[in-house]
């Protein structure tokens, strides 16, 4: 019966982390609210639009990677074969933390014999100057039909499979 028990724990422990792992590899890849996380695109023409992705903290790679992922996705739904990149850009953003921290307060309180003393300090605070770092990739896309140009270009359907895994 313990036996059973420690292969039931384990299987369950087992399940549980492989399924946060694996939806924790493309958390971040989602729509993007406002100027938040996440991707954006704007149509120039019907062919040619610009695809912008926006990761947390200093990861380029990532977030450029992502950007071909939503530019393969978005030639395929536009139903072309393939996108040439005219112009990628990438930009490592340093924003002020929008949440301003909360001060912290000591309070202490010390007896004597007769009476009781209350005191509260307030702590200095360790980072005045708090800021959050995001990294910005634009891409200009051209989409297309048939025979793939060579340069710059990648094969939408292909470009999705490797990147959505």
């Amino acid at each position: 019966m313990k036996a059973i028990t420690t292969i039931c724990l384990i299987m369950l422990s087992y399940s549980l982390l492989t399924g946060c792992t694996s939806q924790s590899g493309n958390r971040n890849y989602r729509p993007a609210t406002d100027d938040g996380i996440g991707y954006k695109e704007f149509a120039v023409s019907d062919t040619h639009y610009r695809v912008q992705f926006k990761a947390r903290g200093n990861q380029r790679n990532n977030a450029r990677d992502y950007a071909l992922l939503r530019a393969a996705e978005l030639t395929i739904a536009q139903g072309y074969d393939w996108f040439i990149v005219s112009k990628q850009t990438t930009r490592v953003l340093d924003e002020p933390d929008d949440f301003p921290e909360s001060p912290e307060y000591i309070h202490s309180r010390r007896c004597g014999l007769l009476t009781c003393r209350s005191q509260t300090q307030r702590l200095p605070s360790s980072e005045l100057d708090r800021h959050e770092t995001y990294t910005l990739v634009l891409l200009n896309i051209h989409m297309g039909k048939g025979i793939r140009p060579e340069k710059n270009s990648y094969d939408a359907m292909e470009t999705r499979e490797m990147l959505s895994k």
